[in-house]
């Protein structure tokens, strides 16, 4: 909180009993310099607040203030934060002081009924927006902005960036938060607040000490280990990366390079406790990693990893931490030294605020009087571009732009962040959102689109004639140029001049897109919905494929060799054996089948790491494919709802009955298959079912044949089975005895890779793998399984 002050006397009384009241609540002995500044220049006087501070400066309780006085005056508030991660914390945090006084609702656990009912809602940018957009999340008098600056973000900007707008058009008071950016007083006009700038300096000042790395003749990831272990007094570290490989590659490197403590913590138990799968070599990679003080860190890698990672790096265990820029925004740990290995991205440097933004990371937590950041360049040109030298504070930074449009010519447009690439489809379905949802006329589009970032700019642009200055109306010709494109493409239609509806294609992508959020523009659906409707019905393969053409995080982008097992299947079948159609392969003849991803990656000699996230990437995009349906004359095959849980849950249909318990993932499946194949190894094979059959049928088998010692000796002997678990599967195996289960309709996939189960030897003799036309599994499964819902009016009502 830094050195304590009085609450100052210029606050009215009733003002200062709020803050004395949080004071209270909160153990606090008075405000630090960024709260006095905050109450001096009237925080709490009601309207719009952008108030910027370095980190750790007490900004929270600013915003705190203002959450208690709209609350004591019977107003209902939106506190929004960028992840839902941070909603959880944040949750916390307010849930400490509010008590049982007002109604606290989280609408990441699925309250979204939360923004009609709580007096406070903790969400999201993502949740607000969705809420607001359906008309239910106008109700809220104040929202709550945190962490402002991910305005600038090209992943979050064009969200918040709607949000604003739509609480502006709304008269929802807004209260924002913000590190440093590049241009406060315009952000204030645009939102037509008041700017509150904090003259304090940030708690733990971090010290530049730029790194060259021209010559040395080391890969990047010795470089930093060398590093490190010649700063190893500056610890711990933080190395962030441009790509997820070169994340895990450079921890290995920095593993190799360094001498840590030997963490207490056994890494290697709990990362296998975590994974729903056999450990792949990622999990062996990053478990040696954790066991020598390092770890990596990367979207792809499973929630329940990423934590065990998290908390070490919390608790001090770990060292030295080599991530992405996912741990750029909202993860406070005792990091003292943040390394940046990637000053550039695709030949261009990164902007000085993303610069800011990560070596902001270092000294957020923790006993230490000083910070420190290693930039890691190969030339003058960096030097000159960071301004290394020039205390952080000091550096200057670009302008917030709109993710919606440039800012006109008369701007110094190198000084705006600039989403050129992004702008045109952000601006498609901001359109497509607005008309599907209740602005149905020219004019409310436009408005809308002119309370934005983008119409704040473009607004007093005009050119000299003559005597006058003629306006140009640039929003009005873009937004009127995006509609037509819209109209043109079959998204939207004119009834009228200035009345606009969303067609059944606009419909459906709107839906799709909001029940999805991976990134995508309307027309790539829009091929999607051409495709569902010019190959009905489709096969799950190919829609697989359609999937990972679509979204990069569908695809595994694996290649195979021509004599590849998998490559003779595909070719049997008619595919090309393409990136895409080994995708759709790996993912539907094996993954959907229970086969583990070490067998995978040792049958088909690929990089197997990512299969578990794909799978859920494309579980996510199966789960809404009905959306799109209902913009073709043909329904959704019946298999599709099963099919999407296959691939969420990777195991057969039938041995869905057994992920639908408590408990049982994919990872235990696999571990009742081999505990089977252990105990059935001495028995005549003749008599036992047939090696593909799915494990339900080969428990059920079992526990007919030796039900007095079955939950003993075959459920609770397999690995990662716990005695609380193991009378679940127990009775999950009796009910599909009795028939107490809810019949599924099975995938008509043109494989099933359960032959490569086999009991007699690991080898698989490719002639008997192939031809095969069909599957031969039950097509049961439990009427508990659900996937992934998606977002409705319904949902908030």
């Amino acid at each position: 909180m830094g050195t304590m002050a009085d609450i100052p006397d210029s606050l009215s009384e009733e003002d200062a009993a709020y803050v004395r009241s949080l004071l209270g609540s909160k153990g606090f002995g008075g405000v630090n310099e960024t709260q006095a500044a905050f109450l001096e220049q009237g925080g709490l006087a009601g309207g719009n607040t952008l108030l910027c501070a370095e980190t750790g400066n007490g900004k929270t309780f600013c915003a705190e203030t203002v959450v208690k006085k709209a609350l004591d005056n019977g107003k209902r508030v939106g506190y929004l934060v960028p992840s839902v991660q941070l909603t959880n914390g944040k949750y916390g945090e307010l849930n400490d002081w509010i008590g049982d006084k007002y109604t606290l609702a989280n609408a990441t656990w699925g309250d979204n009924a939360g923004y009609q009912y709580a007096d406070v809602i903790v969400a999201t940018f993502d949740s607000y927006f969705e809420a607001a957009i359906r008309g239910v999340g106008s109700g809220l008098d104040v929202l709550v902005f945190d962490d402002f600056h991910e305005l600038y973000s090209g992943f979050r900007g064009d969200t918040i960036e709607k949000c604003l707008t739509i609480a502006k058009q709304s008269g929802i008071q807004i209260f924002s938060t913000s590190a440093t950016i590049g241009n406060p007083d315009e952000i204030a006009r645009w939102l037509d607040g008041n700017l509150i700038i904090s003259p304090a300096k940030r708690e733990v000042p971090i010290k530049e000490i730029p790194v060259s790395k021209d010559a040395s003749g080391l890969s990047y990831g010795e470089f930093i280990g060398d590093l490190i272990m010649d700063q190893r007094e500056k610890g711990p570290f933080m190395v962030f990366n441009f790509q997820t490989s070169h994340a895990q590659a450079r921890a290995l490197d920095i593993k190799d390079r360094t001498s840590f403590a030997e963490p207490d913590t056994d890494y290697r138990s709990k990362v296998e406790s975590a994974v729903d799968t056999s450990l792949t070599r990622t999990h062996e990679d990053l478990i040696e990693c954790l066991e020598n003080g390092v770890a990596f860190h990367y979207s792809d890698l499973e929630n329940a990893v990423k934590n065990i990672v998290e908390d070490g790096v919390k608790s001090g265990e770990i060292k030295c931490i080599s991530c992405t820029t996912t741990l750029a925004y909202g993860f406070d740990s005792p990091i003292q030294s943040v390394v940046v290995a990637d000053l550039a991205r695709f030949g261009e440097f990164v902007g000085k605020y993303e610069y800011i933004q990560w070596i902001g990371r270092a000294g957020r937590e923790g006993d230490m009087d000083e910070a420190y950041a290693f930039p890691i360049h190969s030339g003058d040109d960096a030097a000159e571009y960071f301004e290394f030298g020039t205390p952080v504070e000091e550096k200057s930074l670009e302008s917030i732009g709109s993710h919606f449009g440039p800012v006109p010519d008369s701007y110094p447009a190198d000084d705006y962040t600039s989403n050129a690439d992004d702008v045109q489809t952000n601006l498609s379905w901001l359109l497509i959102e607005l008309a599907a949802n209740g602005w149905n006329t020219l004019d409310e589009i436009t408005e809308f689109v002119s309370l934005s970032l983008y119409g704040f700019y473009n607004r007093d642009t005009g050119v000299q004639v003559g005597d006058a200055v003629v306006s140009p109306n640039n929003v009005d010709q873009k937004v009127g140029a995006v509609l037509s494109q819209l109209s043109e493409q079959d998204f939207i239609h004119y009834e009228s001049d200035n009345h606009i509806t969303t067609t059944a294609l606009g419909d459906a992508v709107f839906e799709y897109d909001h029940a999805t959020r991976m990134e995508c523009t309307p027309l790539q659906l829009k091929g999607v919905v051409e495709s569902l409707s010019r190959s009905h019905p489709i096969s799950p393969e190919e829609l697989i494929k359609e999937f990972a053409t679509v979204f990069y995080q569908c695809d595994l982008g694996e290649s195979l060799d021509d004599d590849n097992v998998l490559a003779q299947m595909l070719r049997n079948h008619g595919f090309e054996v393409d990136e895409l159609s080994v995708t759709a392969g790996v993912v539907t003849w094996l993954w959907c089948e229970g086969i583990s991803v070490d067998r995978i990656e040792v049958l088909l000699d690929i990089d197997a790491s990512f299969l578990p996230s794909t799978a859920q990437s494309l579980a996510e995009a199966l789960r809404a494919v009905g959306h799109l349906y209902t913009a073709t004359s043909s329904e959704k095959p019946v298999w599709v709802d099963a099919f999407a849980k296959q691939v969420e849950d990777g195991v057969t249909v039938s041995d869905l009955h057994l992920t639908a318990q408590e408990g049982v993932a994919r990872g235990r499946v696999l571990a009742l298959e081999e505990q089977i194949r252990v105990a059935w190894q001495a028995l005549d094979q003749d008599t036992l079912p047939d090696n593909e059959a799915p494990t339900i049928e080969k428990l059920a088998y079992q526990i007919q044949e030796s039900s007095g010692d079955f939950q003993e000796r075959i459920v609770e002997g397999a690995d990662y089975i716990s005695t609380k678990t193991a009378p679940r599967i127990v009775d999950a195996v009796a009910d599909w005895i009795a028939g107490d289960y809810t019949l599924r309709e099975v995938p008509p996939t043109a494989e099933s890779g359960r032959e490569f189960i086999t009991f007699e030897s690991d080898d698989v003799e490719i002639d008997d793998l192939l031809g095969r036309s069909d599957t031969t599994e039950d097509d049961e499964t439990d009427d508990a399984d659900s996937g992934g819902q998606d977002t409705s009016l319904d949902d908030f009502l």
